[in-house]
C-alpha cells in the first residue's frame, strides 16, 4: 500500500489530517503498514462519522473509552491520548502544528512517533523502536 496516495482516498484538505503510527514507518521505508493510521480534525472527524461505510470500532472503544472510527484499511482518530500521567491528550491540533509534510502528506514527526513507541513499549513497538533507530543512524544524526 502507498500511504501518500492512501491519503488521497479520505477526499480531505492537507490541514484537515495528520497520517500516524505505523503509516508513518511505511512513509518513511522503514516497515511496511497494513493499515492507515490517520488523526483529523473534530470536523473531519464528525463527516466521516456520518458517512456511510464508516464504523465506530466498538473493540478500540471497550478498551480505550473513546471512539475511533474504521473502514477498510483506514483507522482514524481525532486525538491521540497516552497514558502518561494522568493520562495526555495531544489534540489534532496540536499533533498538525509538529506535522511535517511530505509528499503534500502532514505526517507525525519520526521522533515523536519514536517516543510514543518507547512509552506504549508493547512487543511491536518495541521493534518499531528498533528499526527508527536503525534509520537515524543512516542519516548519521
Amino acid at each position: 500500500m502507498n500511504h501518500i496516495e492512501k491519503a488521497e482516498e479520505l477526499s480531505l484538505l492537507q490541514d484537515d489530517f495528520v497520517v500516524v503510527g505505523g503509516s508513518v514507518l511505511d512513509i518513511y521505508g522503514i516497515r511496511k503498514s497494513d493499515d492507515f493510521d490517520v488523526v483529523v480534525s473534530p470536523n473531519a472527524f464528525e463527516q466521516f462519522k456520518n458517512t456511510d461505510g464508516w464504523k465506530i470500532d466498538q473493540i478500540f472503544k471497550d478498551k480505550w473509552g473513546r471512539e475511533r472510527l474504521i473502514n477498510g484499511d483506514f483507522e482514524v482518530s481525532k486525538d491521540l491520548v497516552f497514558e502518561w500521567g494522568n493520562g495526555y491528550t495531544f489534540t489534532f491540533e496540536m499533533l498538525k502544528s509538529i506535522s511535517h509534510i511530505i509528499d503534500g502528506v502532514r505526517v507525525q514527526p519520526l521522533a515523536f512517533l519514536l517516543l510514543c513507541k518507547v512509552h506504549i513499549g508493547r512487543p511491536k513497538d518495541i521493534e518499531d523502536v528498533k528499526l527508527i533507530e536503525q534509520y537515524f543512524a543512516t542519516l548519521n544524526v
